[in-house]
């Protein structure tokens, strides 16, 4: 009997392991989108509802302002302190806050304070699907144009409505 492959092996209430998948810290798919790694612990690219990624946000790497016309796009703070904009509110999340952001709501996040290293968030995207983009926008290369960003974008159910976080606060000029 394996914990990890699940040969033989029954969950409480009688689940059968195989059924069930374990990821162990530091596995899963990694995908990076704007200088942020994302670890990919669940997606439905795999056959999940739900994406379920790990990050880390450096210093001023956030995406532009964005909306999931069918992704509730959520965020729970591991370590640092995450900045968030909903709508026209900026909103900082420290470690255990949670936040959640409706489908077809402005939204964006970033790492604004520079003394801080890299933001450690959980995110969580109900529908997955997610993956999906990363995977388009990986086939861009490190410097899309905005004209093929916005396409996988909305290829994968995401509009680009507004600038980065950065850009707003006067932090960067892109």
């Amino acid at each position: 009997m394996s914990a990890t492959t699940g040969a033989s092996c029954r969950w409480p209430g009688g689940a059968d392991m195989a059924d069930a998948r374990i990821i162990r810290a530091g596995a899963g798919e990694v995908a990076a989108a704007g200088g942020i790694p994302w670890r990919f612990k669940a997606a439905a690219g795999i056959g999940d509802a739900f994406d379920f990624m790990v990050g880390e946000v450096p210093y001023l790497s956030g995406p532009p302002l964005h909306v999931h016309h069918e992704q509730a796009d959520t965020f729970y703070v591991l370590a640092g302190v995450l900045t968030v904009q909903v709508e026209d509110e900026l909103v900082e999340l420290g470690a255990g806050d949670f936040a959640s952001v409706p489908p077809g709501v402005r939204h964006t996040f970033d790492n604004v304070l520079a003394d801080q290293p890299p933001v450690k968030t959980i995110n969580l995207m109900v529908p997955g699907g997610l993956d999906g983009f990363f995977g388009d926008l990986g086939a861009l290369g490190d410097e899309p144009a905005e004209a093929d960003l916005g396409r996988v974008g909305e290829d994968n159910g995401v509009a680009f409505v507004g600038p980065p976080l950065r850009v707003k606060l006067g932090l960067a000029e892109r």
